[in-house]
Order: structure tokens, then sequence, then C-alpha cells
């Protein structure tokens, strides 16, 4: 027998296809390298390996089924053709395999040759194949293929369900046979070759009718194919019913534009049940709120009348049906079947008669963990929700709790703006309104009103700090609280002042206010510390006719009048005290303007150098020209700005603007050295004054020691210890500090000592009966000397003679101001003086 095995060559086993020989019968002659890769064999264990122990029969239809690939007897047959197998490999493993057979002749000897071809790839891309066709069909989505002309050549099962049309239907139709037949489809078909014509995949909404031609939604992902050259080829397009989607996106929309738009809180769940009710009509949507514990109807659609009633008033308990069981447990309770319901009774009659079958609550849960309410829907048929109605309920839950924080937020902005925070009793706009309210009333009853301030308040603060004010000021108001009766109403209005509305008679007025003053004469413990304050009360008696606000000004009259009385008293409105307060009113409600409008002015009186004439300083004096009032005197208006806290605001404007003006002075090259400027007692205890100062001295970049602040006696003597530690605080910050009015208080030596002071000015009391001789002169001569002795400079004010200067330079002072160098004037005048004058030492007498 010939050695079939010469026909190996290296040929052969380069071959990337697998070749095995094989004789007649069946035995394996020769395999080349590849054919041993494929099967795991050695080429020696190949060579004696039968074909049968390598293939499995045929894996395709149709093919050659046999089961041994032994040849017939006969050698002249033609050439097998190929067919798929599986071919065993030496781990015992199938390898898929296409399989060739040739006869050929050795030597007159038959033999067969076997090519293999592995067949992995296509089985798996077979497999892949039926793998997307499955899913083409089992997806919910709706899939459509489109070829160049955009016309359907394949569409799945879902998309002919979303559309309610047979799949056989849909074949060879145009595109716009998806679309609704609406007024915007060609807005669509626009926008849609728009997209097309980048050449990219994108998304298109798309109008369009389900079955029985309801409204729909799609959002259809469009990804097209093209050819080598360029075309389109197709189109693969996935379609999403996205109605529900729109639905509650638009719900939502709309009830957050009404919230935006502070709708009620009941218009705003009667719109959202109604909303709910048109895009899930097989249910019934209702709001229940819990108000003390007891359930009432938020908001409804269609519900039944008799229904709601019948809710309306129970305990938000587990007796309270569904919605007051979610309330009480703060868990969504279902209700399949409200007719084997046996929890309710009372209640499933009701629901029974309006043929409501089945219920479902879900607990309005706020974000600070309260349960506000229930959000229930109500079904015709017996059965759980379904989650297009869960999707609803979430949304709207969350809805529903932002419109309730929202109204609950709005009622308590209005609660706090007629409240005080510190005491819990009504506050002034309460009181504003209530007055206004009882007098558009017919009148029945007689209407007094009692204003009540507490004495010398202010010290007690200093003294006690702010914190410790606010406790008396509660134990205060826990204590008229008690004293008032029957329809009487307390009212804090601010700081330390209370009103009493009350509609007792005369007499019982009186007995009332004397029952206040000795409430509050008695001692309140803060901290263990006994306080003794006193209260004044005044009175009016509202006429009929008479404006609300008339009424109101005449008990602060009154109180006025208990004030200058010597406080811890009270006194009733009369007449005549309209007379005495009006200047005084007017006078403060102009002053109050004229700040506010920036109508107040500086003027400025020189201060000059005894010894040499030249120009010391200036002091900055607060002016107030009123259109209506004139020209108001600083004796006037100022105790009326200290009275009513204005001097503050007064105090601010003048250091500001004297350093506005002095950097002005500075940038023209006016020999203006300082300016001084007064701050009041009230000011001086401020602990922002120092800040303040800072600020303005660095917002005007004027030097500090070219400001000097003036301060009175008698802010040192009402807070020694605050008025020494802002002094230092304002000496730190390079600013002079001088004692203003010096002789006219009752402070020591010794605290005139103790304060950083860097200037005295004595009062303009004494150049009256200044002479060469007398009393008066040795006071003068006194205070020069201690202040010179402190290392102070000493300015004597209101001086207005040449005599007077010459006696004062005798007496080694320093600086005079007055009418005999100059009057207060304004910038453009003290601009003329400074440059028409010449400095020259003023002679002693």
């Amino acid at each position: 027998m010939p050695d079939i095995t010469q026909i190996s060559s290296p040929l052969l086993e380069k071959l990337p296809l697998a070749l095995m020989m094989a004789d007649s019968a069946g035995h394996v002659l020769y395999g080349n390298a590849r054919a041993c890769a494929m099967t795991g064999y050695s080429a020696t264990e190949l060579a004696a390996t039968r074909l049968g122990r390598l293939f499995t029969q045929c894996l395709l239809p149709g093919a050659d089924a046999a089961a041994t690939l032994a040849l017939p007897a006969s050698a002249e047959r033609g050439p097998t053709p190929s067919h798929c197998t599986t071919l065993r490999r030496r781990d015992g493993l199938g390898l898929p395999v296409r399989l060739y057979r040739e006869n050929l002749e050795w030597d007159g000897v038959p033999y067969e040759l076997i090519a293999l071809h592995d067949r992995t790839h296509e089985e798996l891309a077979r497999e892949q194949a039926e793998i997307s066709a499955m899913i083409v069909q089992a997806t919910d989505r709706g899939i459509v293929v489109l070829d160049a002309q955009y016309r359907i050549t394949h569409a799945n099962a879902a998309i002919a369900t979303m559309l309610g049309v047979e799949r056989d239907a849909l074949h060879g139709a145009p595109f716009g046979t998806l679309l609704a037949g609406a007024e915007n489809d060609i807005g669509t078909l626009r926008q849609f070759r728009a997209h097309l014509a980048r050449r990219t995949s994108f998304e298109v909404d798309v109008q369009a009718r389900g079955p029985q031609g309801v409204a729909l939604w799609l959002r259809c992902a469009v990804t097209p194919h093209y050819a080598d050259d360029g075309t389109l080829d197709d189109l693969i397009i996935i379609i999403h019913d996205i109605t529900h989607d729109r639905q509650l996106r638009n719900l939502q929309r709309d009830v957050v534009e009404a919230l935006t738009d502070q709708f009620s809180l009941r218009e705003m769940l009667d719109f959202m049940c109604r909303r709910i009710e048109l895009i899930a009509p097989d249910c019934l949507a209702v709001v229940m709120l819990s108000t003390g514990g007891v359930l009432h109807a938020g908001g409804h659609g269609a519900m039944p009348l008799p229904v709601l009633q019948a809710f309306e008033g129970l305990e938000a308990s587990t007796a309270g049906g569904a919605c007051g069981t979610a309330i009480a447990t703060a868990k969504e309770v279902e209700v399949p079947d409200l007719a084997a319901e046996d929890r309710w009774p009372a209640l499933r009659t009701v629901v029974a008669e309006h043929a409501l079958a089945a219920e479902w609550a879900v607990p309005i849960i706020l974000r600070n963990g309260d349960v506000a309410g229930s959000f229930s829907l109500y079904f015709r048929t017996p059965g759980q929700p379904g989650a297009w109605h869960r999707r609803i309920v979430n949304a709207c839950v969350h809805l529903a709790m932002l419109a309730i924080e929202q109204q609950r937020s709005r009622e308590s902005i209005i609660r706090l703006s007629y409240t005080d925070r510190l005491t819990g009793l009504p506050n002034r706009l309460w009181l504003n309104r209530r007055l206004n309210e009882l007098v558009a009333r017919p009148p029945a009853t007689v209407l007094s009103i009692m204003v009540i301030d507490l004495d010398r308040f202010r010290k007690i603060v200093q003294a006690l700090g702010q914190g410790r004010a606010d406790q008396m000021l509660l134990e205060l108001a826990g204590r008229l609280r008690h004293g008032i009766v029957g329809r009487d109403v307390l009212v804090r209005t601010e700081g330390d002042e209370f009103v009493v509305l009350t509609t007792q008679d005369a007499t019982n007025i009186t007995h009332l206010a004397e029952r206040i003053i000795h409430t509050l004469e008695e001692p309140v413990t803060i901290d263990g510390i006994p306080i003794n304050i006193s209260g004044s009360i005044g009175i009016s008696t509202h006429q009929d006719g008479q404006a609300v606000e008339e009424t109101l000004r005449q008990a602060y009259t009154a109180l006025a009048q208990a004030k200058k009385a010597g406080r811890c008293c009270y006194r009733f409105f009369h007449p005549s005290m309209n007379r005495q307060a009006e200047d005084h009113i007017i006078l403060a409600s102009a002053l109050r303007e004229a700040i506010a409008d920036n109508r107040l002015t500086l003027v400025y009186q020189p201060q000059v150098d005894l010894s040499t004439g030249e120009l010391h300083g200036v002091e900055a004096l607060s002016r107030w020209n009123d259109a209506v009032l004139g020209m108001v005197s600083p004796g006037r208006f100022i105790p009326v700005a200290e009275e009513t806290g204005q001097i503050r605001a007064i105090g601010v404007w003048s250091l500001r603007a004297a350093c506005a003006q002095m950097a002005q002075w500075i940038a023209r090259g006016i020999p203006v050295p300082t300016v001084s400027v007064n701050v009041s007692a009230i000011q001086f205890q401020d602990p922002e004054l120092v800040p303040q100062l800072a600020s303005i001295l660095h917002e005007t970049s004027v030097p500090p020691e070219r400001l000097i602040v003036e301060l009175t006696e008698t802010a040192m003597i009402e807070n020694f210890e605050q008025t020494v530690a802002t002094a230092r605080a304002i000496r730190e910050l390079g600013i002079g500090l001088s004692m203003d009015d010096f002789g006219t208080g009752y402070s020591s030596l010794s605290n005139l000592a103790s304060l950083p002071i860097s200037e005295v000015k004595i009062d303009r009391s004494f150049m009256n009966g200044f002479g060469s001789t007398g009393n008066v002169r040795q006071v003068v001569t006194a205070i020069i000397r201690i202040g010179h002795t402190l290392g102070m400079t000493v300015v004597a004010e209101g001086v207005e003679d040449a005599a007077q200067c010459a006696q004062l330079r005798n007496i080694d002072c320093d600086v005079i101001q007055g009418y005999y160098f100059g009057r207060p004037m304004d910038t453009a005048a003290l601009d003329t003086w400074i440059r028409e004058r010449r400095a020259e030492p003023v002679p002693a007498a």
C-alpha cells in the first residue's frame, strides 16, 4: 500500500484551513497543523484516531445525517457536499464546524480528503440574531424601521398595540402614519427632517392617536444608517409612550405655578384633585387635612358631597376610615374591597351608596415629620392601585406637602407680624388693625386705651445688659397679663411700652391703673438680683366720630403728663394737654422727616489760639431750616431728638458730614487744623460708636488727629465705667477727646482725671459776669489751672468782646470760641473768613 502521508508538505502545514486525510475504513492518516490545533490532538495522536470519534451527526436541517464518515466500498463517487456538524475535541468540548469531503485516489487506492471550517462565530451571530429578533418582538417599546423614503419596512407588535392597528397595516406606510393628524404635525415632520440632515442620532416627540382615538405622546429615538457611498440606507426608530410622563409633568408644572401665584390651599388642592381625575379617570381624588386631630376636606374633585360630609369632623385616628388611619399611623392604607372592610361600618355604607369599591390612602408627611393629612384615591371597581396611580400620588403627595407648608409659612408670617417675639403678646401692627376694626363697628361699648411705659428703663438696660432686661420684661409682661380681666387685651408695642385696650368704665379703669402701678412696683428678681421699677400710664377714651389715631395720640399725651408729674402715676387725657404736646409732637415728626431726607446742615464756629491768633480749629454745629417751621434752634430740636431716640442718627450724620468736610479742606489746602463734633450722652453709651468712628475715618481718609469728639459731663455721670472704656477706645484711634460744658455738671475731679481727655471747654455761662475780679473769675482760673495740670488744652466758649479775651489771656486760657472772633458760619463763609483774616496774638489786659 502506498504511504499517503507523503502528500504532506510545508504548504499544507501553513494553510489556515484544517485538513485531514482518511482511508476507506475511516482511519485518519494525516492532519495538518490547523487540524491538530482545532481537534486538540497531536499529529501522532490524530493519525491513530478514527473519524467516528471526531464527529457527531449533522446539526443543521437538510445536512447529511450519516453517523459515520467511513467511505463506501466503491471509490467511484462524486464530491460530497458540505454540511454542519460538531467536532469532538480531545478535551471533550464540542466545536461547531462546517465539513467539506472530497474523494481521491492515490496509486489506485481510494482516500477521502476532509476540510473543516470553524463555525463558532457563525453560531454566535445566528444566536444573537435570534435573540435580537426575540427582543424586538417581546419589548414593550415600539420599534419601526424606515427605508430611505421614510416608509415603514418593519414594525414590531408593541408599536401596533400602542396605535391600536394591525402590524400588516403599518408595512409600507409613511412615517406620517404615526402622527395624530393634528395642526402641529407639519412642524413635527419639519423637525424630523432637520434633525436627519445632521446625520446623527436624535430624539423627537410625536403626538399620535392610540386605540379609540386616545391622544398619545410618543418619544422617537431615531438612528440613521448610511451606505458606504454615504446615502441613507434605513432608519431604526425606537418608540416610547411618554403620555403619562407628559401628563404628570404638566400637572406638576401647573401646581408649581399655582404655588408661585399664591393660590389658597383649598384652591390648590381642589385643582390638583381635578387634574388627577382627568389623567386617571378610573378614580376619584380627595385630600383630607388634620387640624387639631380632626379631619376636614382640604381638596377634592368629583367626590360626592355626602361622602365628604361623612368624613368631616371625624377624629384623625384609626376610627376615621382609611384616611384617618393613614394620618394616625403615618403609613399608606390599601382597602381593595370596601364592601368586605368591617372596620368602619358607617363609612362603608355611605361609600357603597355612591358605588365606591376600593380606596388607597397615603399620608402627607411634612419635612418636620408632622402628618398634615392624607391623599386618597377611590375606585369604582375593587382592586389595588396600579403603577400609574402610584406615580401620580407619589408626585402629588409631595406637591400637597409643599402647598401645606407654604400655607403654614404664610400663616406663621402673619402670626409673627402681629406678635411680639419676646413676650408673645400682640404687637403694634396688631393694635393698629384691631383699633381700626373696633372703630369701624357700630358703637356698642366705650373703648379706652391705656399706654404703660416703664420708668428709667434705659438705665436698667445699661446696668443689667439687654439679656437680663429682656428677662425682666418677660416677667412684667406675665404679671400684666394676669392682671388683665374680661375682654381687655394687653399689647406690647415696643421696648418697655405696653398698651391695654379696655371697655371698662372710668371707675374700673382707675382701679385697673392703680393695680398695674402696684404690680410694677413689686421688685423683680433676675439672677438673684432684686430690681425695683415703676411705670407711668396715660389713658384716653375714644369718642364717637374720632379717628383712632387721635385717640392713641391722646393716650401718649397723657403719658407724657404722667412722666412730667414725677412718674409712677397715671393721667387721663384732657384737651388742655394737646396744646402743650402739640409743638413737641409736630417737631418730633418733622425732625424724623428732616433726618430721613438729609435736610440738616452743619455750620462751623472758629476756635482761636490766644497766644498766636492762629485758627486752632472749628466746632461743627447742627442746624435745621424747615420749609414749614422755619429755622429751628438746636435748643428746641436736640432735646426732642434725645427724647425720641433720633439723637443717634443726628450724631452719626454729624460725624460723617464733618469728616467729609475736613477731607475737602485738606484736599483744597485750607488750613483748618481740627474739627470738633458733639456726641450726646446717649450716643456715647452706644457700643457701635467706636466702630462707626473708625469706619468714617477710613471712608473719608481723614487723619484721626484732625477730629475731636466732644462729650458732656452728663455722659460721664450716667455710666462712668462705660464712659471710660469708650473714651479710651476713641483715644486709641488717635481721635481727640474734649469735655464740653465743664463746670455745669456734678462730676468730680477724680472722674475728670481718670478720663483720657485732651481738651476741656469752659461753659459759656461763666462768661456772664466774668470780669477782672469776683467769684466767677476765680472759678474759671481754677478750671484753667486744673486743665493745665492734667495736660489738657482749655477752651473758653461764649466769648463776645475784647475785654473777655484780654482777661482770659491774663489767666492763661489757651483757646477762645465765641462771637468775638466769629459766629457759626457755613463752609463758604468760613473759607472767606480764613482767607481774609490776619492772625495776631490777643493782647493781655
